[in-house]
């Protein structure tokens, strides 16, 4: 699908908020973007596929998900509008991804080939800086994660998620919160019970 003027700026005015980029790399970059619209319970990435795609959500909202053996599912994270949608080491180890990007609504994307991404590294220092960004704030993300779900009871963890994705509370499915928390739907129940 073509991509818009004003839809293609956002997503440029994004990357400059990480790395400035000189005009003429801007607009070779424009060339590798396609616009995608993924309709609401449809998947942008499936569990033991292989991806190929990195999208920037301009709006609607995914959830990442792993699902276990016998069918259970966990959320991983969830991505809104000005966010950006992978799996990212699916990409960089070329082999299926572990989890599931799936729109909880009417979505649309941006996407950019990974392997046209890549190609940009070698073109100008902006987009290798900009990759090194991008990975450093997945990082941050993905430890930052692993320590609430380490650390913190699942009360701290369901403040987190209030004061981070305050925004989320009445557009999610109170399952999906749940899943994300690590805990039943009971549970969290009980949580919101405690604290009104």
């Amino acid at each position: 699908m073509k991509v818009e003027e004003k839809e293609i700026e956002l997503l440029l005015s994004a990357f400059e908020q990480l790395v400035e980029i000189p005009p003429k790399e801007r607009e070779f970059f424009r060339a590798l973007v396609e616009s995608r619209i993924v309709p609401s319970q449809s998947h942008f990435v499936r569990a033991g596929e292989l991806t190929a795609d990195i999208g920037f959500c301009l709006s609607g909202l995914f959830r990442l998900y792993y699902t276990t053996s016998d069918g259970a599912e966990y959320n991983k994270s969830f991505c809104g509008q000005n966010e950006f949608v992978a799996s990212y080491s699916s990409l960089l180890m070329k082999e299926p991804a572990y989890f599931s990007i799936q729109a909880l609504m009417d979505s649309q994307l941006l996407v950019v080939r990974f392997r046209d991404f890549e190609a940009l590294f070698d073109r100008h220092v902006c987009w290798e800086k900009l990759g090194r960004k991008i990975a450093e704030r997945m990082f941050i993300s993905k430890e930052r994660r692993e320590r609430e779900l380490l650390m913190l009871s699942a009360e701290e963890r369901y403040r987190l998620f209030l004061g981070r994705y305050k925004h989320l509370e009445h557009r999610v499915p109170q399952y999906h919160i749940a899943a994300y928390l690590g805990i039943t739907p009971v549970a969290l129940s009980r949580i919101r019970r405690r604290l009104t």
